[in-house]
């Protein structure tokens, strides 16, 4: 049996924590990160309060020089709690457990995405 994406982003899932858009809400997101990792032209849609965008495509190379981490020790920057979303959650899901594999210690994925934060009513800037 050839693997499928959709294997694929069950395994990835099975190894990373997810949140609901409704848990999120309630989530006091003081010293948090709030990453989107959609591409560019996907952030004219709008995006989440506060959220950074950092496209998935770069993460890994970028994440260190985001002005809420840059002047943290790393080891201090790896507690920051982040969490990423996407259009839907595949994507953030792959990007949670790479930041996983960087030793970033508190990482969700918004299960839902975007998609799922615009139909529960979330406010979008």
């Amino acid at each position: 049996m050839k693997p499928s994406v959709i294997n694929y982003l069950q395994s990835v899932k099975s190894q990373i924590n997810e949140i609901t858009v409704d848990d999120l809400k309630q989530t006091t997101l003081e010293n948090a990160l709030i990453l989107d990792v959609r591409e560019p032209q996907e952030h004219q849609q709008g995006m989440i309060p506060n959220a950074t965008p950092l496209p998935r495509g770069v993460l890994e190379f970028k994440i260190f020089d985001l002005p809420q981490l840059k002047e943290l020790s790393e080891q201090t920057a790896q507690e920051t709690p982040i969490y990423i979303y996407c259009a839907s959650g595949g994507r953030s899901a792959c990007a949670a457990l790479a930041l996983q594999q960087l030793g970033f210690k508190q990482v969700m994925s918004v299960a839902g995405g975007f998609k799922e934060w615009v139909n529960s009513g979330g406010q979008i800037s």
